[in-house]
Parts: C-alpha cells; sequence; structure tokens
C-alpha cells in the first residue's frame, strides 16, 4: 500500500475508534488541551485536503451555503462547511506529539493517533490537486467520510469536556466551539458527496488453491496473499531477480515481523511461541536465498515486486500494533491479534514451495542464469549459464540449492500453526457490541479501515433524525412555532 493509502486508513481506524467509544462511558477528559488540539489538526488538514482535491480557492468571499452549491459544487460546499467549524483552541496551544501518550485513556490515545495521521496526510496536499477528475471523486468520498465523522466526534469530546467545565475550569470557549451550528451543514454537504459518489473498495480475488497443501481460509488476508501467490506463479518459468528478490524479502521481513507479533501473544495462546520459533530460523535463510548469485532475461513484473510491498507492510503493521499493546492487555486483545498474524504464518510453507517451483522452472526453462566461473578468478571471465549448460563448478545452481533448504525448513510451521488456531477456536468469544467489532477489523486490517470507518458511521447516522428534519418543540404538548410570513426581517 502505498503511503497516502496507509496514512489516510490509519486516521480511518483512529476515527471508527473514536466513534465507537465516544458514547460509551464518557469519563472526563485527562489532558483536554490535547485531545483538542488534536481535534483541530485532523479538522484544519481535512480543510485543506478538500479544498486542493476540490480545487477551491485559498481565499474566497465568506457567503452564506446555498442548495444550489452543493448540488452543483459539492467538494466546493463541503471546503466551504469545513471551513464554518471553528477551531476548539487558539492556534499554538500545544503541540503535537509524534509519540501517543500510552498513560492516557484510549480515548486520548485514538485523537493523538488521528492527528498523526492527519498530519502525515499533510505532504499530499498538492499531489490530490493535480489528480485526474475520476481519481479525484474517489479521495474526495474518502474525505467526505472522514468529515462526516466530525459532527459526531465533536458532540462526543463536548461531553467529555463538559464535567471539566462544570467543575469551574475555564473551558466554555472550547465547549462553545465543539457545539457550533455549523455542523448541521457539514453533516448535510458530506452526505450529499456519500450519496453520489461510490466509495473505491478494495476489492480481493476469490481464494482457492494455489498448490495441493495450500491453507483454506476465510480470511481477508489469506485471501490477499493466495490471490498474490498465484500471480507468482503464473510467472513461474519466467522469473527475473528482482522477482525473487522481492519473493523472499517478503518471507524474511514477513516472518521477521510475524514472529515478533507471536512472541508477544504466547502468554495467551501458548502455541504461538513454537511457531515464532520456525519463523526465526526461516528468515535468515530467506535472507540468504536473496543473496544467491543469478541473473535473469527476464524483466521484473511489478505486480509481484508491489504486491511483495503491500503484504510486508500488512505484517509489520501487526508488529507495531503488538508493540502498542500495553503489558497488561488482556487475553482477549492478544487473541484478536494473534488471529491476523497466524493467517498470514500459515502461508509461509506455501511461499517457500513457491520460491522452489519458480526458481526450478526459470532455471529449466533457461530464463534464470548462475555463474560458470571456470578456471579463471577474474570477475570479467565469468559468464553466466543455464544448469542445462553444465557449469563446470559442478552440481546444482547455490540458488536452487538454497531454494530447497527453505522449503524443507519451512515445513514445520504448519503443526505449530494447527496447534495455536485451535486454541484461538476453542478461546474465541464476541465482542461486546457490532461496533466493537468493527473497530477492532479497522485497526487490524491494513487496507480496509476506510471500509469499517463507514460500516461504523452508519450507526451512528441512524441515531439522529436528518439533517432537514424539523426541529422538535419544546415539549410534546405545544405545537411547533411557525414564523409569521408578515414579520419584518
Amino acid at each position: 500500500m502505498n503511503g497516502w493509502g496507509r496514512f489516510i486508513d490509519d486516521l480511518a481506524a483512529a476515527g471508527a475508534a473514536l466513534l465507537n467509544e465516544g458514547r460509551s462511558g464518557l469519563q472526563p477528559l485527562v489532558e483536554p488541551v490535547t485531545s483538542l488540539v488534536s481535534r483541530d489538526v485532523v479538522l484544519t488538514e481535512l480543510r485543506q485536503l478538500v479544498g486542493a482535491v476540490s480545487q477551491s480557492p485559498r481565499f474566497a468571499e465568506v457567503r452564506d451555503l446555498k442548495l444550489f452549491d452543493i448540488v452543483h459544487r459539492p467538494g466546493q460546499s463541503l471546503h466551504q462547511a469545513l471551513s464554518e467549524l471553528p477551531r476548539a483552541v487558539p492556534f499554538g496551544a500545544a503541540r503535537v506529539s509524534g509519540e501517543v501518550d500510552q498513560t492516557l485513556p484510549a480515548y486520548e490515545q485514538h485523537w493523538q493517533r488521528a492527528a498523526n495521521a492527519a498530519l502525515a496526510l499533510e505532504g499530499y496536499v498538492d499531489s490530490v490537486g493535480r489528480l485526474p477528475d475520476h481519481t479525484a471523486w474517489y479521495v474526495l468520498r474518502d474525505l467526505a467520510d472522514l468529515s462526516a465523522c466530525l459532527p459526531y466526534l465533536d458532540r462526543d469530546l463536548s461531553e467529555r469536556l463538559l464535567p471539566r467545565l462544570k467543575a469551574g475550569e475555564d473551558l466554555g470557549v472550547p465547549y462553545a466551539m465543539l457545539t457550533s451550528a455549523g455542523h448541521d451543514a457539514l453533516r448535510l454537504v458530506a452526505g450529499e458527496v456519500r450519496s453520489r459518489v461510490p466509495a473505491h473498495e478494495r476489492s480481493a480475488k476469490a481464494p482457492g488453491l494455489l498448490l495441493s497443501d495450500a491453507p483454506v481460509a476465510g480470511g481477508e488476508l489469506s485471501r490477499a496473499v493466495s490471490g498474490y501467490l498465484r500471480r507468482v506463479v503464473s510467472r513461474a518459468d519466467n522469473l527475473a531477480v528482482a522477482d525473487l528478490r522481492a519473493l523472499t524479502r517478503l518471507i524474511t521481513l514477513g516472518s521477521e515481523s510475524t514472529a515478533k507479533v507471536l512472541e508477544r501473544v504466547s502468554t495467551a495462546v501458548p502455541e504461538a511461541a513454537a511457531a515464532a520459533q520456525v519463523l526465526r530460523e526461516l528468515a535468515p535463510l530467506a535472507a540468504s536465498l536473496r543473496e544467491s548469485p543469478c541473473r535473469s532475461s527476464a524483466s521484473p513484473h511489478l505486480d509481484v515486486v508491489g504486491g511483495a510491498s503491500e503484504l510486508q507492510a500488512r505484517t509489520a503493521t501487526y508488529a507495531r500494533l503488538a508493540q502498542r499493546l500495553p503489558a497488561d492487555a488482556s487475553d482477549d486483545d492478544l487473541r484478536r491479534l494473534a488471529a491476523p498474524a497466524l493467517e498470514f504464518a500459515e502461508h509461509i510453507p506455501v511461499m517457500a514451495q513457491t520460491v522452489e517451483v519458480c526458481v526450478r522452472d526459470s532455471l529449466a526453462a533457461g530464463v534464470l542464469l548462475v555463474p560458470n566461473h571456470g578456471t579463471e578468478s577474474s570477475r570479467t571471465s565469468m559468464a553466466w549459464v543455464t544448469p542445462r549448460m553444465v557449469p563446470q563448478q559442478g552440481g546444482p545452481p547455490t540458488v536452487q540449492q538454497a531454494a530447497r533448504q527453505l522449503a524443507a525448513a519451512a515445513a514445520p510451521i504448519r503443526p505449530a500453526i494447527r496447534l495455536a488456531q485451535r486454541h484461538l477456536a476453542q478461546h474465541r468469544t464476541a465482542a461486546a457490541n457490532p461496533a466493537q467489532r468493527a473497530v477492532d477489523a479497522a485497526i487490524h486490517q491494513a487496507g480496509a479501515a476506510r471500509g469499517q470507518l463507514r460500516t461504523v458511521l452508519g450507526r451512528r447516522l441512524t441515531e439522529q433524525p436528518g439533517v432537514l428534519s424539523a426541529a422538535l418543540p419544546a415539549h410534546p404538548r405545544l405545537a411547533p412555532t411557525r414564523p409569521d410570513p408578515t414579520a419584518r426581517r
């Protein structure tokens, strides 16, 4: 996944977590200024990005938002609605740290993560202004989803601010800013964009068997890995060195990241420790294969190289989550993190077999070349030949030996993975509510956070009437007051 997708997914995951936790408990804020500054950062960055992608003028005449503008210029209207939301605290009141304060409650940590992700997106302001129309609409839809959360996030934040306000703290101005009347206009404009622009979902290919002993798993990550390995196998007799290095790099770094996760969760899933040990032993073998001397007459396949980078980024995400878990994390939290790590690890033997198959077929096809030093010691006289040309050093090429060794070393991981997954199946418990399950999925499934954000946001949208619904009277016995058409304004 590229930088934009990763950062906007981080912001979506933080937004989904805030939506879910905002209405539960409503404990007073420990550090209100930090959360308020984080909120202002998210608002400011969304405003800049929406203005860039919709090509709104930076300085424009302030005027009332008209229905005509919302219908015919939704991007510019969204930018205006965001611009009308005031900051909660003065500019420069506090700085946003790149680190998340683990001592704060989870709700306030989510605000810090949202601010860090929003700041990371600042580097793309100029780029989104140059996107082609079709792509720009999808980007605007993602930004509209995030903008639609702000009225609910502000309301939840004001509720947590209220106890400290009642206790006499000088927080009246931030509370008024969070309850601004501009939220209604933002809800209306964001809803218009969301209703007219389809969400750009990340689709995964249908699951299927790669090799005879490929795992059959129903998870999104499992489908992604299976689809990637099918693409690699389709190039088996036309393997480039760059393809080989990309695949072995995925095994090396993916094994190391997954081992970190499994070691972290081993207190809740004891069987995960054995799988982590095998992965630790496997990583150096895959790394050494990347250094095996070989050349190829085939050009690199971008889908193979790029797909390996994206999957490796997912495993790195799990490793970061494992590091962020507090020392006293519950067994349920550890098991939830163990599930995607095991889902990736069960594909490691198939990856290793894929390397062996591709190396064997490409050598046989004469595409992958190995060194033939001959009797000369000079590097300039070294020739590159195929096994059919009988290298003078004798025996199979080093790269083929390394590929066989890698496949053999990966096989022992299967029993440990099965035991760990059996443990998870025995202790699997449902989350406290559907919204919590959506939040867990948003955090643990890199690349799917935006879809999960829309799921959580949809539940919050059903809690209130539509923006254009008539206001309720002061008391059920009273009729709504109608304006006098003859009254002077």
